[in-house]
């Protein structure tokens, strides 16, 4: 179907004026109150994400005149920190936490996005001006906002954001010969877009917009496509990015980079179980969009482009090789919003075929179900275990200094900042120790072997001196029933010697938090002191 073309779906010859104001004011108001609800649940979630709070800690140590690569160790680049870096601004200028001001940016941004995603479509197409259409945004701004909470504010949901834009602007010049479409600002606004969606994952994000770009310049049989300006400012942007990297902070290609080819990128999910999980959601939905639709030569080409982009974010899930939840963020959403441009074009659903609306119920149902899985799973976590430790640490000691030698990250930084405290390693986490040992026990190539325990015995050595040089207030680990953990971290002579100085504060199925013994008797002390 083509934009000149009639509508003949359910909404065919409505005008605006014509319909009941509770028909345009209802979603308007679902739509406020779907942003309302994705801020009260990122400001219950952003606290214990674990990446976003890392990310805030290092923006903070930055700002205090440490070095990044080498007060700081960081494994993703420069640009993942960039990105964070206004909210911690905010927060030194207002006193106002960071997580408040990144709850606020991630709101008005997607909301933004959307505007101009919406504006481009509407300009070029009446099929987007029915009334009916404003019953897409809530579900649109759910899905950008909501649809998974506990990865709020993560990188990968700026990534989605960024890359409506550029998804629209595809869309409006697939229709025109001369493929000119957009405005200059939207424009600019779309390479900006296609930019971070790049810099937030290099290289693999960069699929999502190569595909849809090389199918449409095959479509039209012209390269032309691949040339407009919103790709040459996104990749002009991404080429100065890694120019920078490589002048400025060449530690990240010279330390950073090696040591994640060593322990970090060979540990993979196995591709059977990454390609059941999140992406058999993108594939099941995109073949029901084209069976809802009676068949390939009846999507529409502002759907086919969406679902490219998606197909592209597939392949670079499943080169990740992670399984992660907030690498498949962008790339469920976004068939999810394809399904609803295209459901606007189905037509009568009475008169469609008994496949195509069983195609059209069973792709509502699995949406429907995605999301309400998604949404129990962080509304039912547990925050208990942090919560205790943050009421044990700020019970003992206020401000304080903070190393982690688990094997995981997921407590150390979301409780650093509850507590208000200042962590002070220069490794977010023993990950490098926990991955090096998981490779040894799996390498079967002796110079390999002997590199990774070569990397992990160092690793332990620099938490060993860390601690005793920097002597924080609080040490924490990982559960103390794990005995292999115990074997290769904790009972190390260098690490026992350091923790003689500790002892247990509180413990927690998967948190296990040291106290240096002075400070708790200097505590114990004042408290004696206040109660005479």
């Amino acid at each position: 179907m083509s934009s000149a073309e009639p509508f003949d779906g359910p909404l065919a010859g409505l005008e605006l004026s014509s319909r009941p104001a509770w028909l345009t004011v209802a979603p308007l108001f679902l739509t406020l109150a779907t942003a309302a609800y994705a801020a009260w649940l990122a400001i219950a979630i952003v606290p214990t994400n674990v990446d976003v709070s890392w990310l805030l800690v290092v923006c903070d140590r930055l700002l205090a005149g440490e070095r990044l690569n080498t007060d700081i160790l960081e494994t993703n680049p420069p640009f993942s920190i960039w990105l964070y870096m206004p909210f911690m601004l905010l927060e030194k200028l207002t006193g106002i936490g960071a997580e408040l001001w990144l709850t606020l940016g991630v709101v008005c941004l997607g909301l933004a996005s959307l505007f101009v995603y919406a504006r481009i479509l509407v300009l070029v197409d009446p099929v987007y001006r029915q009334p009916g259409v404003l019953w897409v945004l809530p579900a649109a701004v759910f899905m950008i906002l909501c649809f998974l909470p506990d990865q709020f504010g993560q990188r990968e949901q700026f990534a989605l954001i960024g890359i409506l834009p550029w998804l629209a602007l595809q869309c409006a010049r697939q229709r025109t010969p001369d493929f000119v479409a957009g405005s200059l600002a939207e424009r600019i606004l779309a390479g900006l877009g296609a930019a971070l969606v790049v810099m937030v994952k290099p290289p693999h994000f960069a699929l999502a917009l190569m595909l849809p770009s090389l199918c449409l310049a095959f479509q039209r049989r012209s390269p032309r496509l691949l040339f407009v300006t919103e790709n040459l400012i996104g990749a002009a942007i991404a080429v100065g990015y890694v120019a920078c990297i490589a002048i400025f902070d060449r530690a990240y290609f010279t330390d950073i980079l090696p040591l994640l080819g060593d322990v970090y990128l060979p540990i993979r999910a196995p591709f059977i179980d990454n390609l059941a999980n999140w992406p058999k959601v993108v594939l099941l939905l995109s073949a029901v969009i084209v069976i809802a639709m009676g068949g390939t030569r009846h999507v529409h080409w502002d759907t086919r482009i969406l679902l490219t982009s998606a197909l592209g974010l597939v392949i670079a899930f499943l080169l990740m090789g992670k399984g992660w939840p907030n690498h498949a963020l962008p790339m469920v959403a976004i068939p999810v919003l394809a399904s609803g441009l295209q459901l606007l074009r189905f037509g009568d659903f009475h008169k469609a075929g008994i496949v195509r609306r069983a195609a059209l119920i069973f792709g509502c149902v699995l949406v429907l179900q995605t999301t309400v899985r998604a949404q129990y799973i962080a509304l039912a976590a547990n925050n208990g275990p942090i919560e205790r430790s943050v009421a044990a640490i700020r019970g003992t000691i206020e401000h304080p200094t903070i190393i982690s030698i688990a094997a995981q990250m997921q407590a150390a930084h979301p409780l650093t900042r509850l507590v208000d405290g200042r962590f002070i390693s220069r490794h977010p986490g023993a990950w490098v120790v926990s991955k090096a040992e998981k490779l040894v026990r799996t390498a079967d190539d002796p110079e390999q072997k002997q590199r990774l325990e070569s990397i992990r015995d160092r690793t332990i050595g620099e938490f060993a001196a860390e601690i005793s040089a920097r002597k924080p207030d609080i040490v924490l680990s990982g559960p103390e029933v794990d005995p292999a953990w115990n074997a290769l971290m904790l009972n190390d002579k260098r690490i026992a010697a350091v923790l003689s100085d500790y002892h247990v504060l509180h413990t927690e199925p998967a948190i296990t938090v040291y106290v240096r013994s002075t400070v708790s008797q200097e505590a114990e002390g004042l408290r004696r002191k206040t109660a005479w």
